[in-house]
């Protein structure tokens, strides 16, 4: 009788994996440039514009098929698609949120020089006016540039969607 369980419950995680191993990716890339591309798979958030709706919708992915996008509340045609959200998808903002970092730390670390020396030359607290205004110039920065992010991926142009199988895409890389 534990046989029959053993071999049966093999089966059946042989043929789950050939499931995962076969699903689709969907891919959004600007022009040929492979470095740009991101993938959603199935189980994961996506946030999307419709066209025929103003509005951006947070749905869960069920299914991708080269025709069609299944959805946990909703089933979408790839033609269907205005933008997409990409703002936690894309790595390219992890690179740009920790650029921001940099100037306020440097900010941050030339406060505490100018405080240290102060107080260990005059033996009271005093800033040079120069330093507080680069202090402020690199918070200034780490403030505009954490408003430099990219934040949607707009289908049109050299933006292009596509569904590749797990197989296709192991292939292209």
């Amino acid at each position: 009788m534990s046989i029959k369980i053993c071999i049966f419950s093999a089966c059946a995680v042989m043929l789950l994996g050939t499931e995962t191993l076969a699903q689709n990716m969907l891919i959004l890339q600007r022009g040929s440039n492979q470095k740009t591309r991101i993938t959603f798979e199935v189980g994961e958030s996506i946030t999307y514009l419709q066209r025929e709706i103003g509005y951006y919708i947070t749905d869960n992915i069920r299914e991708i098929t080269p025709e069609y996008i299944e959805l946990s509340e909703n089933v979408l045609s790839l033609h269907q698609l205005e933008a997409i959200d990409i703002r936690l998808k894309d790595e390219r903002n992890r690179t740009l949120k920790n650029l921001t970092l940099l100037p306020a730390a440097g900010a941050v670390l030339l406060l505490t020089a100018e405080t240290i020396n102060s107080l260990y030359a005059d033996g009271r607290l005093s800033y040079n006016n120069v330093s507080l205004g680069i202090a402020g110039g690199l918070v200034g920065a780490s403030l505009i540039m954490s408003q430099v992010r990219y934040k949607k991926f707009r289908l049109r142009g050299r933006n292009k969607i596509q569904v590749i199988t797990r197989e296709e895409w192991e292939n292209i890389q």
